[in-house]
């Protein structure tokens, strides 16, 4: 089997508060986008995950995660499986690529074999806050540690510019750093009746100052408003006419990469070929 795994964006991120357990609590819309890993599923005599990347491979991932959730809730589901990802998602960049494959094989496996689906609190607390919105598969406001999900309504089409800078953000970098911060001022766009900013944006300038002025120099060139999505080090912006930037190159910009890409209605698919 061969599927399809969306990156995803945080429209806006708001953070709450940390839980007992030291984990942020959060409110955010996110929406799938057409940017995929392709994951090939087949039956085996044992697990094997393999990536196009090396460093992934040999180490726990949330791919590993997902297959020992799986067992927990389905003790006597004893299938083992060959799994290939090829990552096109850039990783550590805010788009989701390591949440969507765990998401996405967690749902097709579940389905497949008609097993039961973990509660999104365990696949939060067990695998990532972002992967119930993989689960999910839809645009949704996502709250808590990511797992009180609801769905995002009154969104039909959104093309979209990615910006992906040649450097990476770690996720628990940036929340140790918002963590530090004295003050916290967000600025929000309104798309829509949607609000867009990202809590997250000023402690990533102070884990990667760069990507502020990559910020201010697409915003001036290009004169769109661009924001951070996650925890960074990607930056989207809401366009009206994707034809512009066909040409747009990043090298223009010192990016690694940029996307004209769009909303989509569901963050994974398969192919039975």
């Amino acid at each position: 089997m061969k599927l399809l795994s969306s990156a995803k964006i945080n429209l806006n991120l708001k953070i709450l508060g940390v839980t007992q357990d030291n984990l942020h609590e959060l409110v955010s819309d996110i929406i799938p986008i057409g940017i995929f890993d392709e994951i090939e599923i087949l039956e085996n005599n044992k697990n094997i995950i393999e990536f196009d990347k090396k460093e992934l491979n040999g180490v726990q991932t949330t791919v590993h995660k997902s297959l020992e959730l799986i067992k927990k809730f389905n003790p006597n589901f004893d299938k083992k499986f060959k799994i290939n990802i090829l990552k096109n998602i850039p990783m550590e960049a805010g788009l989701g690529g390591s949440s969507s494959d765990a998401g996405t094989i967690l749902s097709y496996l579940c389905k497949e074999y008609e097993l039961n689906v973990p509660p999104y609190t365990e696949i939060a607390h067990f695998i990532g806050s972002d992967v119930p919105f993989f689960v999910y598969g839809s645009a949704a406001k996502v709250e808590g540690i990511g797992d009180k999900i609801t769905p995002l309504k009154g969104i039909t089409n959104m093309d979209l510019l990615i910006t992906v800078p040649k450097f990476s953000l770690g996720t628990k970098d940036v929340f140790n750093q918002y963590d530090k911060l004295n003050e916290r001022d967000t600025f929000k766009y309104q798309w829509k009746q949607i609000d867009i900013y990202n809590d997250l944006f000023d402690a990533a300038a102070l884990v990667q100052p760069e990507i502020v002025d990559i910020k201010n120099d697409l915003e001036t060139k290009l004169n769109e408003k661009f924001y951070m999505t996650g925890s960074g080090s990607s930056l989207f912006a809401i366009i009206d006419d994707p034809t512009k930037y066909k040409e747009l190159s990043a090298e223009n910009f010192n990016l690694q990469s940029i996307y004209i890409t769009k909303k989509i209605d569901c963050s994974f698919s398969q192919n039975d070929d």
